[in-house]
Formats: structure tokens, C-alpha cells, sequence
């Protein structure tokens, strides 16, 4: 296998990546190998003979949601391998998500019926080492917004500790976009505001969530409210 290829291995079965899902992927990507399998141990082994170090690994809900130890193993064996959780058609049970997310193992979530470019995007994040998770699935396991403000108040408490805010990590223009964020405006609305297109305002969201820390941009204007509230009552 060339060295400049990447991989990515989808554990579950093939009708979960239709061939034309897996086609578009390639095309997108032309340095991207896919691999299928509903037998982890066959996909390894593959793996090891074709000296495969895969960047990506997709779980099916089917086999990851409900097998906790799966997913331990498969940190184990690729630790430097993105790991996220796929499921197809609606949400159904919370519970089962939540239970997966709570292990700390898996941190990304994508749903199969995303619309294709924003499908193709988020495997693209993830592929460059960053997260990925629905926006509304984030709320949907979230009881009330205890959640959202407790992970800001984390942030804040470290500010204060270090001294460094996070949002002083973030560009101008960033800040900006955070701000509208923060204020409940959507992408096509903030594109439009700052003259830009919405695939820049995407880039844009992406880094200051990698930059912040936070798993999502509601994480992040929480977080950002919260400084502002912080320094209020400080100055």
C-alpha cells in the first residue's frame, strides 16, 4: 500500500455504506481507501497484512452502540484512529447514544442520512483528526441546558486558573462568527452578514471549536456568554 493513502474502515454491514455513499467518498477523496466489514477480526488481520493504519474508523450503531468492549478494542488497537458512531434513519433511543458517548471512547456521532455534502464534510474533519457530531443530537441528549452551561463554567473556571481565555485564542474574524453564534443566528445569516459563503463561516466554526476546546457550536456560544458574563462581573 502507498504510504500517502488514507483509510478508512466501516465496521458493519455494506447496505449501512451503499456502494454509491462509499463511491462519492472516494471520488471527493481520491487518496482514501474504504474498507467493509461486519467481522472485526477479518478486517484486522487485513489490516496487518496490508500494513494499514486506518485514520478513520466508522462503527454502526449496530455493533457499537451495544458492544462497549468492541469499542475498547478497537481504541487499543488503533489509538491514533478517529473513532464515530453511525447510525441510519432517525435517533430512536437516546439511551443507547448516551450510553456510548458516556464511555469516553467514542466522541464523534454522524447520522447516514445527512445530506451528501455535509455528509462528505464531516467525514473530512474527521479525517484531518477533528470531531463531528450533530448539532440537534447534542441538544436531543442533553437534559434541559444543565449540561451546556456546566461545560462552560468548566471553561471559565479555567480561565480564571490560568489566566488565558480561550476566546482570545481566536481570530478577529472568528470572534465575529462566534458572536452571531452566540446571538442564535444561522450559518446562511451569518454568511450574509459578513460577506462571506457559508463553507468559509463552516471552516470558521470548525477551528473555533478546535481552538475553544468544545465539542459543538452550542458548547461554544454557551462558553462564550458565559466569559462575557464572567468579565462583566469582574471589571
Amino acid at each position: 500500500m502507498s504510504d500517502h493513502l488514507r483509510h478508512l474502515l466501516f465496521m458493519g454491514p455494506r447496505d449501512k455504506l451503499p456502494k454509491p455513499l462509499e463511491n462519492a467518498l472516494v471520488r471527493e477523496l481520491p487518496d482514501l481507501v474504504v474498507q467493509v466489514s461486519t467481522d472485526w477480526k477479518a478486517l484486522t488481520e487485513k489490516a496487518e497484512r496490508e500494513k494499514v493504519v486506518p485514520a478513520l474508523i466508522l462503527v454502526d450503531e449496530g455493533f457499537g452502540a451495544v458492544n462497549t468492549k468492541l469499542l475498547q478494542q478497537f481504541q487499543d488497537k488503533y489509538p491514533d484512529a478517529v473513532l464515530c458512531l453511525t447510525f441510519n434513519g432517525e435517533y430512536g433511543s437516546r439511551q443507547h447514544i448516551r450510553d456510548c458517548l458516556s464511555t469516553g471512547i467514542v466522541k464523534n456521532v454522524i447520522p447516514m442520512n445527512l445530506r451528501l455534502d455535509l455528509w462528505l464534510y464531516a467525514i473530512q474533519i474527521m479525517l484531518q483528526g477533528g470531531s463531528y457530531m450533530p448539532p440537534d443530537l447534542f441538544e436531543l441528549l442533553e437534559d434541559g441546558s444543565n449540561m451546556r452551561l456546566e461545560k462552560a463554567n468548566h471553561l471559565v473556571d479555567a480561565k480564571n486558573n490560568s489566566d488565558v481565555d480561550p476566546v482570545n485564542t481566536l481570530t478577529r474574524r472568528e470572534r465575529e462568527v462566534l458572536a452571531l453564534i452566540a446571538q442564535g443566528h444561522q450559518n446562511k445569516n451569518i454568511a450574509a452578514s459578513l460577506s462571506l459563503s457559508e463553507h468559509t463561516i463552516k471552516l470558521h466554526i470548525h477551528h473555533i471549536i478546535s481552538k475553544m476546546g468544545v465539542s459543538n457550536r452550542t458548547e461554544a456560544a454557551a462558553a462564550y456568554l458565559q466569559f462575557h458574563r464572567s468579565d462583566k462581573g469582574s471589571s
